[in-house]
C-alpha cells in the first residue's frame, strides 16, 4: 500500500528551479522596493550638507582679468576669489502688480551676471521688500553678492535669508528673487 520512493533526479531539479525563482521574485521585489522608496522621499537638499543624495554643483568657469602689466605674469592684481554667479539656476519672481516686471529683471540678471533664469512668474503674494532667498546654505554668499551687485546699485534694501520648503520654486533653483514694490518704485 503507499510504498514511499527515493526521490528522483526529475524532482530534485524541479525542486532547485522553484527555489530559484522564489530568490529571484524576493530579490526584484526588494530592488523594486527600494527603487520606489527613492523616488518617493528625495533627498532633502542642504539639511545635513552632504552625504548620500546630496548634489553638487558644477565648477564656476573661471573669471579672466584683464590688467595692465608687464608681460612677465603677475604683475596685475588677480580678482579675488570668492562665489560666482554664472551658470547658477535662478527664479525671479514678481510680487508687484507690474507686468513682465519678473521677465524683464531675469533678462537684465542673465547678461549681467550670467545666472540661468529657469523659472520666471508671478509670486503668490503681494511682497513690499524685494528678498533673495537661497535653498542651501552654501548658496548664501551668492545671494548676498547677488543682492549686493544688482539691487544695492539701485539703493534698494534686498533681505537674504533661506528659502523654505513648500515655497512653489522649482526644486533645481539656487536662489530664488522675489520682486518687491520697493524695487518695481526704484526702476520707475
Amino acid at each position: 500500500m503507499g510504498k514511499h520512493e527515493p526521490p528522483t533526479g526529475r524532482s530534485f531539479y524541479i525542486s532547485v528551479a522553484t527555489s530559484t525563482l522564489r530568490a529571484a521574485i524576493v530579490i526584484a521585489l526588494v530592488v523594486g522596493g527600494i527603487v520606489l522608496i527613492d523616488r518617493a522621499f528625495p533627498a532633502n537638499e542642504g539639511v545635513l550638507g552632504g552625504g548620500a543624495g546630496a548634489t553638487t554643483s558644477p565648477p564656476a568657469s573661471p573669471t579672466q582679468t584683464t590688467s595692465p602689466g608687464t608681460g612677465q605674469g603677475g604683475g596685475g592684481q588677480q580678482e579675488p576669489e570668492g562665489p560666482q554667479l554664472a551658470g547658477v539656476d535662478v527664479a525671479v519672481r514678481n510680487g508687484t502688480g507690474v507686468t513682465g516686471l519678473a521677465r524683464d529683471t531675469a533678462e537684465k540678471l542673465q547678461q549681467r551676471f550670467g545666472v540661468n533664469p529657469i523659472q520666471i512668474d508671478d509670486a503668490p503674494t503681494t511682497v513690499s521688500v524685494t528678498t533673495v532667498y537661497f535653498r542651501r546654505d552654501a548658496d548664501q554668499d551668492e545671494a548676498e553678492l547677488l543682492a549686493r551687485r544688482f539691487f544695492g546699485k539701485l539703493d534698494v534694501q534686498a533681505e537674504v535669508t533661506k528659502l523654505e520648503a513648500g515655497s512653489g520654486v522649482d526644486r533645481d533653483v539656487r536662489i530664488a528673487i522675489y520682486l518687491g514694490s520697493d524695487y518695481a518704485t526704484a526702476i520707475a
